[in-house]
């Protein structure tokens, strides 16, 4: 069997050729960290990698409108709180004033009071979210809540797009100052507060009347305003929730990326080592070989 010298060269220089590339390729990965350098190099994992950096990316903006979103929700909890203390103490004054026993001017008194919460409730009513806009009313200069001098109040339709939190979700992260005080028969809470503090500071004959007749108003008031406390809370606790499925999809994500593109530093220097080994052995015998005279006469 005849041994061609051309072929003993070429299929040697191949070989040396495919380790030598190896070699070369395990020290960018080494060197990178990565086992991918162009798409090229595995086109189907490249293609996952730029899936899974879209919805890396995607997940930033949930992550940072749900922050927004659940900071809007926990100011609006923490102000409705107040709003139902300042009401609470609202029908403590009113309770006292339907008991017709305060002279004439302990009701002027009482009166002031309620006058003075009513503009703490208002004043709650138009305070401005984190983002120095009204936080139950709708973006701009315009006040949630308006008294309009006559004892009725203008209340400004809240309106705002809901925040999308993940694919195919949104959460509304603000409520409307209406919400607050109007109860659903049309019945407003601000009004019957104000009729109720001008009655008694005018010593109208029929104040204790009006006193007895606020009561009701006031504490469905309260009861409206615990349901829109509980609707924020349930609102701000699927934010919670969401953020932990968004934390646990992000750490899924990041284990499959370092799986697809992350070199095994201690597999591939073995290996290395291995083909640097095997290149030098290699040569050195191809090196020998080539100098024997006998392989002159072999063809």
């Amino acid at each position: 069997m005849q041994v061609s010298t051309s072929n003993f060269y070429a299929d040697t220089g191949k070989r040396m050729s495919a380790m030598t590339q190896r070699a070369q390729t395990l020290q960018t990965e080494i060197a990178t960290g990565k086992k991918i350098q162009t798409p090229s190099d595995a086109p189907g994992v490249s293609q996952q990698l730029a899936e899974i950096a879209k919805k890396d990316a995607n997940s930033a903006v949930y992550a940072d409108n749900m922050k927004t979103a659940g900071s809007l929700l926990d100011q609006a909890d923490s102000v409705i709180k107040q709003i139902t203390a300042q009401l609470t103490h609202a029908k403590e004054l009113a309770t006292s004033a339907a008991t017709g026993t305060q002279s004439a001017s302990e009701r002027k008194i009482i009166g002031a009071e309620l006058d003075s919460v009513l503009g703490s409730l208002i004043g709650l009513a138009n305070i401005n979210n984190i983002r120095g806009e009204p936080l139950f009313g709708t973006p701009g200069s315009v006040k949630a809540v308006v008294d309009n001098g006559d004892g009725t109040y203008t209340y400004t339709p809240t309106n705002v797009s809901p925040v999308p939190i993940a694919d195919g979700q949104d959460v509304q992260a603000t409520e409307s100052a209406g919400r607050l005080f109007q109860l659903t028969d049309g019945t407003d809470v601000l009004a019957t507060l104000q009729t109720l503090a001008k009655a008694l500071q005018t010593s109208d004959p029929d104040s204790q009347a009006t006193a007895n007749g606020s009561l009701d108003t006031i504490q469905q008031g309260l009861n409206q305003l615990g349901d829109v406390q509980a609707s924020v809370g349930a609102r701000g606790a699927r934010i919670d929730l969401q953020q932990q499925l968004l934390q646990t999809a992000d750490t899924d994500r990041t284990e499959l990326r370092s799986k697809l593109e992350d070199t095994d530093i201690p597999s591939a220097v073995v290996e290395l080592q291995q083909m640097l080994t095997a290149l030098q052995a290699t040569q050195a015998s191809f090196s020998k070989l080539a100098q024997l005279s006998l392989f002159d006469y072999i063809r």
